[in-house]
């Protein structure tokens, strides 16, 4: 029975395939071409142009500066990494400041504000040697110039020619008002030396027209502070 079956299968499959029909394409093929100036055309679109461009290799440099923002990038996706980081800055922050009070520290303080139009008739501290200058010589002149305010310049100057021959400072053209002062820091000198430098700072540095009247009382300050040594 399953013979037959089959048989009757084979049979029926054979006839349906042989009743089609193989059917041929009998349209006439036209042949198209394309004008030279059509390639042209499309060759000079931007659109139609798709070159790859050459990607430049990175320098030595870029290449580091890549790793360090990679790596800044990893500390600062953690807490602990964020945490740290804004100690480190604290840190540099204070560091800045503390050595910018201590270079103001060890300036001139009021030279800081002082007038530009007043330093024509300034001494330059590097360029003076105090044990060759005739004091006594040098303030009269100054004083009949009407040149108080280096009138008292040279008084300062006097001072500390002084503090130095009797060893109580040790002189040097590159140091400041504030050095000297701690060289006698604890001693009954210290306050009056103070004040005089207070005063010559004030007169030298500062926006001040020094007068006859002012002089006479700057005067007086070094002379006690001068009867002092």
């Amino acid at each position: 029975m399953r013979f037959v079956f089959i048989t009757v299968f084979f049979f029926f499959t054979f006839s349906a395939t042989a009743q089609q029909k193989i059917m041929y394409d009998s349209a006439a093929v036209k042949e198209r071409s394309f004008a030279p100036s059509a390639f042209d055309e499309y060759k000079s679109d931007t659109d139609f142009q798709y070159e790859n461009e050459a990607i430049e290799t990175p320098s030595l440099w870029d290449r580091f500066w890549m790793w360090f923002w990679n790596w800044y990038e990893e500390i600062m996706s953690t807490t602990a990494g964020r945490t740290t980081m804004n100690i480190i800055y604290w840190i540099l922050g204070i560091g800045a400041i503390a050595f910018f009070v201590y270079r103001v520290m060890r300036m001139n303080k009021v030279a800081l504000f002082a007038n530009p139009s007043l330093s024509s008739n300034a001494y330059t501290v590097e360029d003076e040697n105090i044990h060759a200058i005739s004091f006594e010589a040098a303030i009269q002149e100054a004083l009949q110039n009407g040149n108080y305010r280096l009138a008292v310049r040279l008084l300062y100057l006097q001072s500390l020619k002084i503090l130095a021959d009797k060893n109580l400072i040790a002189w040097l053209p590159n140091k400041t008002n504030a050095d000297y002062l701690r060289e006698i820091r604890s001693t009954p000198l210290q306050q009056p030396f103070k004040t005089i430098t207070h005063i010559f700072e004030y007169a030298w540095y500062g926006n001040l027209a020094v007068t006859g009247h002012d002089y006479a009382e700057m005067k007086e300050k070094f002379s006690q502070f001068q009867s002092q040594l």
